[in-house]
C-alpha cells in the first residue's frame, strides 16, 4: 500500500505526556529537559506537555492542550 502523504516523522515518532516539575523541567528515561521562558508564559510549573521522541533524536516538548511548540532539545 503506498503512502499518501502527511509527515512521517509525526507518524513514527513516540508521545509521552508529562507535568512540569518546579524547577520548569521535564524528567523523562533520566534525561532533565528545561522548559524555557516564552512570551507565552513565564514559567511552565505544573503545565501537562507531550514529549515526542523522534527517529532522528529531537525531543521537542509541546503544550498538552495545544499543538504550540516550547522547546526543541536535541540528545546526541
Amino acid at each position: 500500500m503506498p503512502f499518501l502523504g502527511g509527515n512521517l516523522d509525526e507518524l513514527l515518532c513516540e508521545q509521552y505526556e508529562r507535568t512540569v516539575g518546579r524547577d520548569n523541567c521535564v524528567r523523562f528515561e533520566g534525561l532533565v529537559l528545561q522548559i524555557p521562558a516564552d512570551r507565552h508564559r513565564c514559567h511552565y510549573v505544573k503545565a501537562k506537555v507531550r514529549v515526542h521522541r523522534y527517529v532522528d533524536g529531537a525531543w521537542p516538548c509541546f503544550m498538552a492542550r495545544a499543538a504550540r511548540l516550547i522547546t526543541t532539545p536535541k540528545v546526541s
